[in-house]
């Protein structure tokens, strides 16, 4: 492989912190990665939101992480007054301009057997999948609770 080769496939797989907490690589945002404390030996849970700030759809195919044997993308629903849940292994196409939001009662990430506890204040590695080949690393930090979205955040300083 020549060097220009190594260089792009370097920049397809490092991720930036766009903001704290958030991160961005190529035309992929992801924003307010988080997930709840767990103990260890127990399922956790991932959220996100996934934009695509680019100009060609975006298809999200797997999560990967060493803090647990396996991680999935899953989808709860409700019918009937039955709550659900399944693995969503086909992918979820994300078109230029839109996001899809990872939260409690919709989509969201399976950490299958954790390693190692979950403790507030910490983080779990992530590493989402692309169709495309793209892998991006993340972190999810570890709340109570879903983080506050930034007050400022759109606000401009210079009027």
């Amino acid at each position: 492989m020549n060097r220009f080769a190594l260089a792009a496939l370097a920049a397809l797989t490092i991720s930036a912190p766009a903001a704290a907490g958030d991160y961005r690589a190529g035309g992929i945002e992801v924003r307010r990665p988080w997930t709840r404390p767990a103990q260890a030996g127990m399922n956790g849970v991932g959220y996100l939101t996934v934009a695509n700030v680019g100009a060609k759809p975006v298809k999200l195919m797997a999560v990967e992480t060493p803090a647990a044997r396996s991680a999935t993308i899953h989808q709860s629903s409700m019918a009937g007054g039955v709550s659900s849940m399944r693995a969503v292994t086909s992918g979820l196409t994300i078109a230029p301009g839109a996001k899809l939001e990872f939260a409690p009662g919709g989509y969201h990430l399976m950490l299958m057997g954790l390693k190692s506890a979950q403790t507030l204040g910490g983080k779990t590695p992530l590493t989402l999948v692309f169709a495309d080949g793209r892998k991006m690393r993340i972190d999810l930090s570890v709340e109570a609770g879903p983080p506050k979205a930034d007050p400022m955040a759109g606000m401009h300083m210079g009027h």
